[in-house]
């Protein structure tokens, strides 16, 4: 039995997000096997004051940060908070952990991963986007392009800067005209303060990361571009995760309307997960009489103008269906009715835990080629894949699904098997273990 401190930047049932959620389905299965569990998160960036809620949740204890991000200096807050910090060593100082595991490393990772370090433990990160090179998470920037990286603190200067609407709006009018403007305000004091901020923000958290005794990357990708811009990757692994698939039958794929090809899309319903795209293909498919059904599943109030006017688009089109936000193991369900994932994102994803879920239910998926969507759809085997921010693209590989034979048949019987949380959580106990007994005196 270990005992095991895990920290996130937020915890369910209040935040439920990828990285939160695997943080949950982690603390559910080591309590369950035997293990000992703490969880240190986040609750709420904008409440005055300072602090910790510890409540007892699922057979473990969470303390839940409250403080409000904005009092003191709010840009280092976001990734170096001090009084976070103080709060994680005095728990540390109470307990007896093994070790420490830190599910993203978003808003805690600058002090976690150094205190935990300096108390003498052995520190585990899994990384799950791309916080500690970039201050937006995710390499998008303000005007909804994808960023290559950071290639130079000034590049992620005018990337801040320009999340303010001042810049954000002469950017978008007149993009040639705000190149000719930076080149010459990168020199100014204003520039050149928010320049120093990135600085030291990249070299803490470039230290903090370093500090990690293990980071583990659920894709090949995570690994490769963390190298490409100067992080020590020498003790990065890959470990995919596993699915929490049902203790029972999960339900059984119905089968298709006559003629008909079902679509679908489940997560986020946001800009960056390329959703207009989907939309766009299904609403042509239509018009040129293909006979299609497409079932959008996602939490609609994250981005509700976004929504608002995909929803405004799809109105006259009723196999179009919003169909809202699905809990927990309903998306067996969700995904036994249709015959096609899609995922069109704009961003540089991870190992989406969709991919897996559609796989799971034999599902052929159809993705951006970027990015770990690339790495787990092998195009023509076990999907399709089409090129970044092009709908036509986009709708040519869904339109090989409707009108070429056996060409979902085929991808369905190539899509591989799909790991397991148990064999995930096995694999993660044994590197606990190995870098435990590395860390005996």
């Amino acid at each position: 039995m270990m005992n095991i401190l895990i920290a996130v930047h937020g915890f369910p049932p209040t935040h439920s997000a990828g990285a939160e959620r695997r943080a949950e389905r982690m603390a559910r299965w080591l309590a369950a096997n035997g293990h000992r569990v703490t969880v240190f998160a986040v609750e709420r960036l904008d409440e005055p004051g300072f602090r910790v809620e510890a409540l007892e949740q699922d057979g473990f204890t969470v303390h839940r940060l409250y403080y409000d991000v904005k009092e003191g200096d709010f840009y280092r807050n976001l990734y170096d908070y001090p009084r976070a910090g103080q709060a994680f060593a005095a728990l540390l100082a109470a307990n007896s952990f093994d070790l420490v595991h830190v599910i993203s490393g978003y808003l805690l990772g600058g002090q976690v991963i150094h205190t935990a370090r300096k108390a003498g433990l052995p520190v585990i990160i899994t990384l799950t986007e791309y916080w500690f090179m970039c201050a937006r998470l995710n390499l998008i920037q303000p005007n909804g392009g994808l960023c290559s990286g950071p290639e130079s603190d000034e590049k992620c200067m005018r990337c801040l800067m320009e999340d303010k609407r001042r810049y954000r709006l002469p950017a978008q009018a007149s993009p040639l005209l705000m190149d000719a403007f930076w080149s010459i305000a990168q020199r100014l004091p204003f520039a050149n303060g928010m320049t120093e901020m990135v600085s030291e923000r990249r070299t803490t958290l470039r230290d903090a990361l370093n500090a990690a005794n293990l980071v583990i990357c659920p894709s090949q990708y995570l690994i490769s571009k963390f190298a490409e811009f100067g992080f020590d990757t020498t003790r990065y692994i890959f470990m995919r995760q596993g699915l929490n698939t049902p203790t029972g039958e999960k339900p059984a794929r119905t089968t298709t309307e006559a003629g008909r090809t079902r679509l679908g899309y489940v997560g986020q319903i946001k800009p960056h997960k390329g959703v207009d795209l989907l939309v766009d293909a299904a609403i042509n498919l239509l018009q040129t009489g293909h006979d299609i059904s497409l079932e959008i599943w996602g939490t609609e109030s994250e981005a509700p103008e976004y929504v608002t006017l995909l929803k405004e688009r799809t109105a006259a089109y009723p196999t179009i269906r919003w169909k809202g936000r699905y809990l927990g193991s309903a998306v067996w369900t969700v995904l036994s009715n249709l015959d096609v994932l899609v995922v069109p994102s704009r961003w540089y994803e991870n190992s989406p835990n969709a991919i897996l879920e559609a796989y799971e239910m034999r599902l052929p998926v159809v993705a951006t080629n970027l990015g770990g969507m690339s790495e787990l759809v092998e195009h023509e085997k076990t999907g399709l894949v089409f090129t970044l921010n092009d709908a036509a693209d986009l709708l040519a590989q869904l339109k090989r699904l409707i009108t070429e034979p056996d060409l979902l048949e085929r991808l369905r019987a190539a899509i591989p098997s799909v790991k397991t949380i148990d064999q995930e959580m096995r694999e993660l106990v044994e590197a606990y273990h190995q870098l435990a007994a590395t860390q005996q005196p």
